[in-house]
């Protein structure tokens, strides 16, 4: 059988028309298009390769922007949704919501990198990897006799059991970089957190977070370039944080023909299974738009990106859809380009659009203001106006309470 991806693969130009209506046609087959929207969290989970969740507003806003009513994502505060779809570490050490199987494959590719870091807070905090783990053995006690607790309440128990608040800490961030525990937000706002930690055996039971390490990232980076070529390799390196050499590998070990090409935005060569090259030429002209979409903060399908980005910017500053540490803002796309940010305005209760100039039509103007009046609409449904919870500060990072020598 010939090798699914080698240096020597035929180069296929596309042009600016050609290049722009096959990113709107990936866009679309993520449920960026009003015709092409999902009806359940699961599935858009799937078919964007997971929900941003290092900020508390993002996966609903994802959902929200994938779906065509409110109820898809409210349904993100249900027991039957929570149940199908598990937030987890993993590319570039920050928060995804994924269906089981691409949560088990996306933890267990990376988690030599992260696990990593977790053995190295422990000898910053100066403390045995031994007594570490004897905590995480007695935090995994704790948990199956009482189910998912409140990391707090993790902390006060353990210390009933002479373990010191780092140890306790040091255990808990160990045990779920390992994939014993897992993590889960029982708020029912989109706005608020409610941090808990369970077994994940019992949270779980169907996520197999032990996968082969090499099985695993074949089976990420083959969903990578499925749901997002064209891509170059420096793309999905800057989105994986695995290494070159082990995405070359996942993608030869494949048994789907990977094919080539350039773009408007790119003469860098950029990698797509042959397939879905056949299946965008196949399809019909319509489906080389997107429309309007309103995308979440750090949402995946621009965070997928990094040396092609200019396939949604063309020449716009990257600082207008940026922030200063490289977060990806909550953006307004026109056929997938970005043409301005949005923001929930609190105090109003609505959704504000600041729009770049010379961007957009009157037409585009009207079904902007359409689709912003909608998200509002969405956004005040998971809304909460107690307290909210806190948001983690540093991106991808849950925001566990420091320990000394704690990054």
């Amino acid at each position: 059988m010939p090798t699914a991806f080698s240096s020597e693969l035929t180069i296929h130009s596309l042009d600016d028309a050609a290049s722009r209506g096959l990113w709107n046609w990936t866009l679309r087959r993520q449920g960026l298009a009003d015709d092409t929207r999902f009806d359940s969290v699961e599935m858009i989970a799937r078919a964007s390769l997971g929900l941003h969740a290092a900020r508390l507003p993002s996966p609903f806003a994802t959902v929200a922007a994938r779906s065509a009513g409110a109820d898809v994502a409210t349904s993100l505060f249900t027991q039957p949704t929570r149940e199908r779809v598990m937030t987890v570490r993993c590319m570039r050490k920050t928060l995804h919501t994924l269906p089981l199987e691409l949560a088990s494959a996306a933890h267990a590719a990376t988690r030599h990198y992260r696990e990593r870091d977790a053995l190295r807070a422990v000898v910053n905090g100066q403390e045995h990897l031994a007594d570490v783990e004897a905590a995480g053995e007695e935090l995994a006690v704790l948990l199956d006799a009482h189910g998912p607790l409140h990391h707090r309440e993790i902390e006060g128990r353990l210390a009933r059991r002479a373990i010191s608040t780092p140890q306790a800490r040091l255990a808990l961030k160990l045990s779920w970089e390992r994939g014993g525990i897992a993590y889960l937000n029982a708020s029912d706002a989109w706005n608020r957190e409610l941090r808990t930690f369970a077994l994940t055996k019992q949270a779980y039971p169907e996520a197999d977070l032990g996968l082969d390490r090499q099985q695993a990232t074949a089976l990420l980076i083959e969903t990578y370039f499925d749901r997002y070529g064209p891509a170059s390799l420096a793309d999905a390196v800057w989105w994986s944080a695995l290494s070159r050499a082990a995405i070359t590998a996942a993608l030869a070990a494949g048994t789907r023909e990977v094919v080539a090409v350039t773009t408007s935005w790119s003469d860098q060569p950029q990698y797509m299974f042959a397939d879905r090259l056949d299946e965008f030429l196949a399809a019909e002209p319509d489906s080389h738009r997107s429309g309007v979409n309103f995308l979440a903060h750090e949402d995946v399908a621009l965070k997928a990106y990094f040396e092609t980005r200019p396939r949604y910017l063309t020449d716009l500053p990257a600082r207008r859809a940026f922030n200063q540490i490289g977060e990806v803002l909550p953006t307004v796309l026109h056929d997938g380009q970005v043409i301005g940010t949005w923001a929930w305005d609190e105090a109003g209760r609505r959704v504000t659009t600041n729009l770049a100039r010379g961007r957009t039509t009157p037409q585009i103007r009207t079904a902007t203001k359409a689709h912003a009046d909608r998200l509002t609409r969405v956004l005040r449904q998971g809304w909460t106006s107690s307290r909210p919870g806190r948001t983690p500060t540093i991106p991808g990072q849950l925001d566990l309470p420091a320990s000394p020598g704690q990054a």
